[in-house]
């Protein structure tokens, strides 16, 4: 058995409140993103590869805060047509397990597709997250992987949903303020051909454009698309993809933008996902969306985000700057704080 991600007397004995989200991970950190995880407020432990068998890797019972949501992460790199597939399980209330849960079949340039979405009685996968209808304290994974395929990073992000906002408003660091990172701006809206719905895509090229390793909106769009979800939104999806552009991706989330302000601060540039209505984001070029992604950089002298927001109608035109309080609102009520982190690998 793993031991706990966090000290067991204390949860055990409530002295201290369970955190809202925890990321558990598998491989060796970047060093950048490692800094970033301790100073913020999400726990963040890293442990060693499970040793492939037979193709396959078998994780053990890791034990973590309560938890009705999870999304995994994975790096594999190696040959592009194979496929990988990860599953997991998590504790029932009653102590049994429930059965595995698959997130689909992933390559970088072979079968690529999430599952249906299926409800149980033990929950469902919708897409990239598995929802349950209870809270749950452990979980255990395994994972496919076809010829070829070497596991760089196997990552795994549970919140309470509950507590999403519990840390809303939470005061910001100065030290990170007035500053903004260099990434190329780029629009989606300048490509016909479905650009306005490839947010998530153009983010991650923007992403690896700062990273000295552009790659074209349309490619990142045609290495990220989800026949099954019928868009590039798939989280998981988007931060493999990165990893076979030579970084390390996971999927996170975060309690606040105080915790962000940790990652810009180490030169870490964030994709994260909001949902507007009408009015509500003063100086956005959507007037609405669902769903949309964009890159914090940086902040202002006043501790607001600044933005590269692709839906804007061109790439000189992506620089936004957003009110704090508003930016936090929405990415927390939206996504619970997701982002999407990416650094050279290790």
């Amino acid at each position: 058995m793993l031991p706990l991600t966090l000290p067991a007397a204390l949860l055990l004995s409530g002295a201290m409140a369970a955190p809202y989200t925890q990321q558990t991970s598998y491989g060796v950190p970047s060093p950048l993103v490692r800094v970033a995880q301790l100073n913020a407020s999400v726990p963040s432990t890293w442990q060693a590869l499970p040793q492939i068998t037979g193709g396959r890797l078998q994780g053990g019972e890791v034990r973590v805060a309560p938890f009705n949501e999870l999304i995994p992460s994975w790096n594999v790199t190696g040959t592009p047509t194979s496929a990988a597939e990860v599953e997991v399980r998590v504790r029932r209330p009653d102590g049994s397990w429930t059965p595995y849960f698959g997130f689909g079949t992933w390559s970088a340039s072979g079968v690529r597709s999430s599952d249906r979405a299926v409800r149980t009685p033990d929950g469902e996968v919708r897409t990239d997250t598995l929802a349950l209808p209870f809270l749950s304290v452990a979980f255990q994974f395994r994972a496919a992987l076809g010829p070829g395929l070497v596991p760089r990073l196997m990552s795994f992000n549970t919140s309470d949903t509950a507590l999403r906002f519990q840390d809303q408003g939470r005061a910001g660091q100065p030290t990170a303020w007035n500053r903004s990172l260099t990434v190329p701006g780029r629009s989606q809206m300048i490509y016909p051909n479905g650009g306005e719905v490839w947010c998530s895509p153009t983010s991650v090229s923007m992403i690896l454009g700062f990273w000295k390793r552009p790659v074209r909106v349309p490619d990142a769009a045609r290495a990220t698309f989800d026949p099954a979800y019928d868009g590039f939104g798939n989280w998981p999806f988007n931060t493999a993809y990165a990893a076979t552009q030579g970084l390390q991706g996971l999927v996170t989330r975060m309690g606040s933008l105080r915790d962000a302000e940790a990652y810009l601060v180490r030169g870490l540039p964030l994709a994260v996902s909001l949902r507007l209505k009408a009015g509500e984001l003063p100086g956005a070029p959507l007037s609405w969306s669902n769903g949309h992604l964009l890159v914090l950089r940086g902040f202002d002298a006043g501790g607001n985000p600044m933005v590269n927001d692709s839906a804007a109608r061109s790439d000189d035109t992506v620089s936004r700057v957003y009110p704090r309080a508003v930016f936090e609102r929405l990415w927390l009520g939206h996504a619970g704080g997701m982002a999407y982190v990416m650094a050279p690998q290790p």
